[in-house]
This record gives structure tokens, sequence and C-alpha cells, in this order.
């Protein structure tokens, strides 16, 4: 992904996958069976580092970037949705706060995050932890 000259980076996410989680969590587990076994030691290596690269893979195939210039959702790198910061009558507001609670994850809240222009959703980055973070930035960079 490029950016235009003189546009930088102000916040990034990557949304928060239960799948990503679980497949880590089962593949880690039944590798770490494996290593303990004795006699399936190299699978179980085999498993822990496939889950990592897994984890890292699905991590880096969507998140959610925004610009001095625009918000995107990025794609494997690629800009799938896109709205301007200066489009006329934008509003960013933060929606649908909810507490998620794991054993393994502990306590943490997300929501969603919409993007607005005259009632009609533009865009929207879902789950996102730091949400209210981006609200601050972008209040910051004086967009009200």
């Amino acid at each position: 992904m490029k950016l235009n000259p003189g546009e930088q980076v102000v916040w990034r996410e990557f949304p928060m996958s239960v799948y990503r989680r679980n497949v880590t969590i089962a593949l880690t587990v039944i590798g770490v069976l494996f290593l303990f076994s004795g006699f399936f030691y190299g699978l179980g290596i085999f498993l822990i580092a496939l889950a990592l690269v897994m984890y890292s893979l699905t991590r880096s195939a969507s998140q959610y970037l925004v610009t001095n210039e625009r918000a995107m959702l990025l794609r494997f790198g690629k800009a799938t949705k896109e709205v301007p910061l200066n489009t006329p009558n934008l509003l960013v507001s933060t929606v649908n706060q909810q507490f998620i609670s794991s054993k393994v994850g502990g306590n943490h809240v997300v929501q969603d995050v919409i993007f607005l222009q005259n009632g009609m959703e533009l865009l929207r980055f879902k789950k996102v932890h730091k949400g209210e973070e981006l609200i601050a930035i972008l209040h910051s960079m004086g967009f009200t």
C-alpha cells in the first residue's frame, strides 16, 4: 500500500478475529501435547510453528488504517474501502461497545468505529480495541 506524498499513518488496528484466536490456540495445544508425548516430537514442533505462522499471516491479512488524509480497510495490502477525511458532513463515532471475557485472553472492550455522511454509513471498522484513541487523534487533527 503506497501512501500519497505528505500522507502519514496516524492510527492502525488489526481486527479481532475469533477464528484466528481459536485456531492458534488449538494448534498450539495439540503441538504441545505431541511435543510432550515424545513419539511425535517433530510433529509437535511443526504444529506450533504452523500456528505461529498462521497467526501472523491472518493478522496481516486485513487491517484498519487511518492516515492524515483518509481512512481505509486494507485486505492483503490493498485498500478495499476508502473514505477521504475531507468528505463534507463526515461524522466519525464509536458504537456497539462490547465487553469480551475469555479465560485465555482476559477481559477487554471492543467497539465499532463508523464513518457516516448524511446518515449513510461509508465505512465501519468492526471490533477494534482502540476506537476512543482514533476519535481523540482525529479531534487533535482538527476533525470534529
